[in-house]
C-alpha cells in the first residue's frame, strides 16, 4: 500500500509543482505591473504637493496630497516584494521545504498584508485631509471603508476558489511525505 502511495504522490508532485510554477509567475507579473503603475503615481502625487505648495493651498491640501504619496510608496514597495517573492521560487529545493513555503505563500492572512492595510490607512487619511475634494469626513469613512471591506471580499473569493485549492493540495502532500 505504501507503494501505492508513493506512485500516486510522484504522479501528483509534477502535476501541483507545474500548477504552483504557474500561478507563481502569474501573480510575479500582477505585482510587477502594479508596482511599475505605483512608481508611476509616485512623482505625480509629488508634484501635486509642489502644486498646492505654489498655489498657497490649505496645509490640509497639502497633509491629504503627502498621505497619497505615503500610500503610494507604500504599494510600490508591498508589490516590489510581492514580485521578488514570487519571481525568486526556488523549486528545486527538497520537496517538503518546497511544499511548506508554497502552504505559507498561498496563506490568505499573513504578517505582509499589514503593510496593504497601512496603504490603505494613508488613502483614507488622504481623502479626508484633502478638502479640496469637498468630501464630509462621515461620507468618506462609510464609503472608503464600504468600498475596502467589499474589495477584501472579493478579494478572499478569488483566493478561495483560486489559490487555497493550491494551498489545500500542498498540505495535503505534506501530510503524505510526513506519514500523518
Amino acid at each position: 500500500m505504501k507503494e501505492t502511495n508513493k506512485k500516486e504522490q510522484q504522479v501528483r508532485l509534477p502535476e501541483l509543482t507545474e500548477k504552483l510554477i504557474k500561478k507563481d509567475k502569474q501573480y510575479a507579473g500582477m505585482s510587477k505591473r502594479l508596482q511599475i503603475m505605483y512608481w508611476i503615481l509616485l512623482p505625480v502625487y509629488f508634484i501635486l504637493i509642489l502644486v498646492h505648495i505654489i498655489d498657497g493651498s490649505p496645509v490640509k491640501d497639502i497633509l491629504g496630497s503627502g498621505f497619497f504619496l505615503l500610500a503610494m510608496l507604500n504599494f510600490a514597495l508591498l508589490f516590489r516584494y510581492y514580485h521578488k517573492t514570487y519571481n525568486t521560487v526556488d523549486y528545486s529545493q527538497p520537496t517538503l521545504v518546497m511544499l511548506k513555503k508554497a502552504v505559507a505563500r498561498y496563506q490568505p492572512y499573513q504578517v505582509k498584508t499589514l503593510w496593504a492595510l497601512l496603504g490603505i490607512v494613508f488613502v483614507d487619511l488622504g481623502l479626508v485631509f484633502n478638502s479640496s475634494l469637498g468630501f464630509d469626513v462621515i461620507w468618506v469613512q462609510l464609503v472608503f471603508g464600504g468600498t475596502v471591506l467589499v474589495s477584501i471580499g472579493i478579494g478572499l473569493l478569488i483566493w478561495r476558489v483560486s489559490y487555497k485549492p493550491l494551498r489545500d493540495a500542498a498540505r495535503a502532500m505534506i501530510r503524505e511525505i510526513e506519514g500523518e
